[in-house]
Order: C-alpha cells, then sequence, then structure tokens
C-alpha cells in the first residue's frame, strides 16, 4: 500500500504577543490570546511543552489545559471555555441573574412586601 503517512503530532512553531502559532496533525491554527487567555500566562518553558492526544486533542500537562483542534478552529462556536475562577463567577453571576421564571417573580414581589433588600447599616468609627 502506498501513499504518505499522516503525522499525529501536535507541536508550537510561533509565539507573538497576539497569540500562538500550532500544528496539529499537519493543520495550522492560531491561537489568538484573546480568544485562549489562559495561554498568555503559560511560561516560555511550558507553552512549548504541549503533547498529541490524538483525534485533535492536545494538552499541556503541566498547566493542565486541553484543547481541540475544533475549538481551535471555530472559537466563537465554543464560547464557554476555560477562564480564570473570577471569570466564570461573574458569567454564573450575569446568566442568574438574569434568568426569569415565575418562581423568581413571585420571591421578588413577596420581597418587595416586606420592603425590599434589607438597608445596609453605617456604623459610625469612634475616635
Amino acid at each position: 500500500m502506498s501513499g504518505t503517512a499522516v503525522k499525529t503530532q501536535a507541536e508550537i512553531k510561533l509565539v507573538t504577543s497576539e497569540g500562538v502559532y500550532l500544528v496539529i496533525e499537519d493543520v495550522g491554527y492560531f491561537a489568538s490570546f484573546d480568544d485562549f487567555p489562559y495561554l498568555a500566562a503559560l511560561p516560555s518553558g511550558q507553552i512549548f511543552n504541549v503533547q498529541y492526544c490524538g483525534h485533535g486533542h492536545i494538552r499541556w500537562e503541566d498547566a493542565d489545559i486541553d484543547l481541540h483542534a475544533k475549538i481551535l478552529s471555530h472559537p466563537k462556536a465554543f464560547p464557554i471555555r476555560m477562564q480564570t475562577i473570577k471569570a466564570v463567577a461573574s458569567e454564573m453571576g450575569r446568566r442568574g441573574g438574569s434568568v426569569k421564571s415565575s418562581r423568581k417573580a413571585l420571591s421578588s414581589a413577596a420581597n418587595g412586601l416586606r420592603g425590599g433588600r434589607p438597608r445596609k447599616i453605617q456604623m459610625a468609627v469612634l475616635t
């Protein structure tokens, strides 16, 4: 059987101030730091230490980061991606706060009948 063998590896080719250019299975991808901010935080010794796990899946073992070629080729199609704890908590709070349900409406109305959200008490500092 003749033909060329497909490389089954991943390699970082270039790191710029805007992102990382990497090759997975002979296909090049640019991972922008805007789309993948956790890659920007990797030290240079770790960013080049990428492992190919098969079927388009790559991993940075030292940083515990996993990515797939599908996410790299269409990052906007995967809006939930690994972020800092603070960013995730903020996003979850935003999404939870925007939920509209009959239960939430009833709870809000009942709270309003009791005077609404309790006022913060300002304490005087004695010197």
